[in-house]
């Protein structure tokens, strides 16, 4: 045991004397680490997102009590019948949108805050809880995110909201967790929202199976019980996860990079370190405990700062990430990311792996093996690679591809790199010749740097591709599906408005935009779908865009020889939901159907859930509920669009926000689909951050072994400017090749990405484009701080004089 402990001693000793090394370790797993578990953390707080009620009750959530499909909310009398029957633990809540004074809608969330009486809330809302001194002040309070009161500008704790005509001052408190939705008594709630005593849902905790049932048949046909886990959220936010994860393990992997390079200079600088011990009589057991210890050590501490890190960049993008599955994948809850056991063990797992894969390579043996199989794993590869790019049609599979395409490259780029050194160059020049000479002596040393700056840049030319690709396809979309002139969203007497603006002379056809929620049997589960209505006839649905790229004809929507209805399916609905053209489905609301015979399928980027479109008279026929949500108008040619709005608006008692020209329509979606890759972009340069520190560190850490040639030739008589000169130039070659490669790895990754992962994962397909121009700046861009990263070491290398060299070595 005393052996051991001062083996111990002596590499903590050693990394007193080499703390870069130690550095580089710590950030290379920290930084990997820390996006990985960001995901994960956001994934997992995500899925236990009802371990809390919406009042901050340490109270799983466990059902979800909804009005019928065609309602929207819910008799205030259903709350005190159901719990006369003795399910007590109910309770309601009420939400919807109000507006500042300064025109601001927030969401407004109200819940039975006198619960905070009588149970135990979390540690934010105990905190909360004492901030008031008696009923009066709580019932009158909003509790605001500290985030949002940031981003609302809230200094005085008091918030102006518009009822009406009328403004209410409000007081304003702090509370954790909350997001970017506000929370109050429900009772406040009610005359904010003027809801006149009905609740939009109840929420039911600690509900067993035989209560289920019970409650179930109690409700009847009034209401909908609905399991906390089968919510659309998380199956429509599965695949936004599984990118996000994908991409940060791709992270990860740049930061094992660094770290097993850390490794591998530590053990080389070590090696003369563990003979003197083994002479001086050390057992191997013990040496090997003491590195299986060390290791151990090294790997939990990296893990732990990883998580804490992961944790606090988790908590810097949820509000943002909030918004984006809120808006996409109706996110029903806000949630804090907070260190999690389950964080730090994944982390060190895969640490563990990695040094488990640095140990056995340094066996002479596996070396040998793998100089041999090198050219037969590329053969491999390229198989797996052909395979998987006819058969992958699963989320995994598509991932697997991905991984084939960077084993490809990563076979064949140290060849090619070492190959522009050993190509006869059009010169004699000695220091040329030295250049290439000490080239291929350094890239071994090098290896794991280049590979990292070709796997981050590779991901982010890859990731670049498909943002493009998409916000390309988007633009022409959105042009053709928000085709209409303006849009108008009266509260009320939809289509007597309508009516009396297809009197106007300016007004050429008035569209409606209803919406009614159904459900669709399948062999596997019940789905939610979307049934929408544009108008009468197929001319009031030339916005859309079918497959084969043409507009909807009147033959689509007519009866078949069974006299039922033709409709349009969306693209997710075939390659999500299995439905094919010509089959025949039945949409259920409650007691009432529609069955429709699906004829074409359209375009429908952005929206994952599967939605039917029929003509109005087919959803009046059905019985149906539905929701009127406003009116498209299109105008004649040479007509003033900003005149007729405004006069819209006077006529009508509508505000600016309840009509809407086209191109502020455009820009409210696409900065809606532009937060869509906020996160995915972040980690992009996180990545890239990482692949440029591990360059940096190698360069700086190969110092040491460049000082003897470099002594050597300066007393031959090269000068300190042609010595860097000839590093700088050996640095750019390096980095060049490897920018060049990872330019087709892009491509590569952008073709996969964009022809398996996003039809697989999100059901929409859309062609690959390439922004040559702003690819090519980007590549530039990185080649420069690449370049200026490696420099920094070499000329403060090259300035030293040849004596300093010398005493040195």
């Amino acid at each position: 045991m005393a052996e051991l402990k001062l083996i111990l001693i002596t590499y903590m000793q050693f990394y007193r004397r080499h703390v870069g090394l130690l550095l580089l370790f710590f950030i290379g797993f920290s930084l990997g680490a820390a996006l990985l578990t960001a995901i994960q953390g956001l994934n997992l707080e995500a899925g236990k997102r009802y371990q809390q009620t919406t009042a901050l009750i340490a109270n799983p959530v466990t059902h979800f009590i909804r009005p019928v499909l065609g309602e929207n909310r819910l008799p205030n009398s259903m709350w005190s019948r159901i719990r006369a029957v003795g399910f007590t633990q109910v309770q309601p809540v009420l939400e919807g949108v109000i507006e500042t004074d300064k025109q601001q809608k927030l969401a407004l969330r109200g819940v039975n805050l006198l619960q905070w009486l009588t149970q135990n809330t979390d540690s934010s809302a105990s905190t909360a809880n004492n901030s008031y001194s008696g009923f009066k002040q709580l019932l009158n309070t909003v509790y605001i995110d500290p985030k949002l009161m940031q981003r609302l500008n809230l200094k005085n704790s008091r918030i102006n909201i518009k009822m009406g005509d009328a403004t209410r001052t409000l007081t304003v408190s702090e509370l954790q967790g909350l997001g970017m939705t506000m929370l109050v008594d429900i009772s406040l709630a009610d005359k904010l929202l003027r809801a006149n005593g009905v609740i939009s849902y109840f929420e039911v905790s600690g509900l067993n199976s035989k209560q289920a049932a019970k409650l179930n048949a109690l409700l009847g046909d009034q209401a909908r019980l609905e399991a906390a886990q089968e919510q659309a959220f998380d199956a429509l936010s599965e695949a936004f996860f599984f990118n996000l994860q994908a991409l940060a393990l791709l992270g990860y992997v740049v930061g094992a990079f660094l770290s097993f390079n850390a490794i591998k200079l530590a053990y080389n600088a070590r090696a003369h370190l563990q003979q003197q011990m083994w002479v001086l009589g050390c057992q191997r057991s013990a040496l090997i405990k003491a590195l299986a210890i060390e290791l151990t050590l090294l790997s939990l501490f990296a893990a732990v700062l990883g998580a804490i890190l992961g944790a606090a960049l988790a908590n810097a993008l949820v509000m943002d990430v909030s918004a984006t599955l809120r808006g996409l994948y109706q996110l029903d809850r806000s949630f804090v990311v907070s260190l999690d056991s389950s964080m730090v063990a994944s982390g060190f797992t895969l640490n563990i792996f990695v040094l488990l894969g640095f140990l056995a390579s340094q066996s002479a043996r596996l070396s040998t093996v793998l100089a041999r199989i090198k050219w037969p794993m590329l053969m491999l590869a390229i198989t797996a690679t052909s395979y998987l790019a006819l058969t992958a049609n699963t989320k995994m599979g598509a991932l697997l591809l991905c991984v084939c395409v960077l084993l490809l490259f990563f076979v064949v780029t140290p060849p090619i790199v070492k190959a522009v050194f050993k190509l006869p160059w059009p010169t004699q020049n000695p220091i040329i010749q030295w250049l290439k000479a000490d080239s291929i002596v350094q890239l071994p040393a090098l290896l794991s740097s280049v590979l990292a700056i070709l796997m981050a840049m590779g991901a982010a030319v890859g990731m670049q591709i498909m943002v493009g690709s998409f916000s390309d396809t988007l633009d022409t979309h959105l042009e053709k599906r928000l085709s209409a002139d303006l849009y108008v969203r009266p509260d009320q007497n939809i289509q007597a408005l309508g009516t009396k603006l297809t009197e106007l002379p300016e007004v050429e056809k008035v569209g409606v935009y209803w919406s009614a929620n159904s459900e669709l049997k399948t062999p596997k589960t019940m789905v939610a779908v979307d049934v929408m209505a544009f108008g009468a006839t197929a001319s009031y649905n030339q916005h859309l865009t079918l497959l084969n790229n043409k507009a909807p004809t009147s033959k689509v929507f007519e009866k078949n020889k069974n006299g039922i209805v033709g409709c349009l399916v969306n693209e997710p609905a075939l390659l999500q939901y299995s439905l094919k053209v010509g089959d025949v489905i039945t949409l259920r609301q409650h007691i009432n159907t529609l069955t429709c015979q699906v004829r074409a399928a359209y375009f429908d980027y952005g929206e994952q859930g599967l939605n039917v479109v029929v003509t109005t008279t087919a959803l009046l026929n059905s019985s149906l509920s539905y929701t009127e949500y406003g009116l498209s108008l299109w105008l004649k040619p040479n007509s003033d669009v900003d005149a007729i709005a405004e006069y819209i608006q006077k006529q009508h008692q509508l505000d600016s926000q309840q009509v809407i020209a086209n191109q502020q329509f455009k820009r409210f979606a696409k900065q809606l689909f532009g937060k869509t890759f906020y996160v995915t972009q972040a980690l992009n340069i996180f990545i890239m951050l990482i692949a440029l520190f591990g360059m940096w560190v190698s360069f700086l850490t190969l110092g040491r072994g460049q000082l003897q040639p470099m002594a050597v030739l300066q007393t031959l008589g090269v000068t300190q400017l042609q010595l860097l000169g000839a590093k700088i130039l050996q640095a750019a070659l390096i980095i060049l090749t490897t920018l060049l490669l990872a330019i087709p790895l892009g491509l590569c990754l952008g073709w996969v990405l964009l022809t398996y992962v996003m039809p697989i994962a999100f059901g929409w397909t859309m062609a690959m484009t390439v922004n040559w121009l702003q690819l090519g700046g980007f590549t530039v861009l990185i080649f420069i701080l690449a370049l200026f990263v490696s420099a920094l070491p070499l000329i403060k290398l090259t300035r030293s004089a040849v004596a300093d060299n010398v005493a040195k070595l």
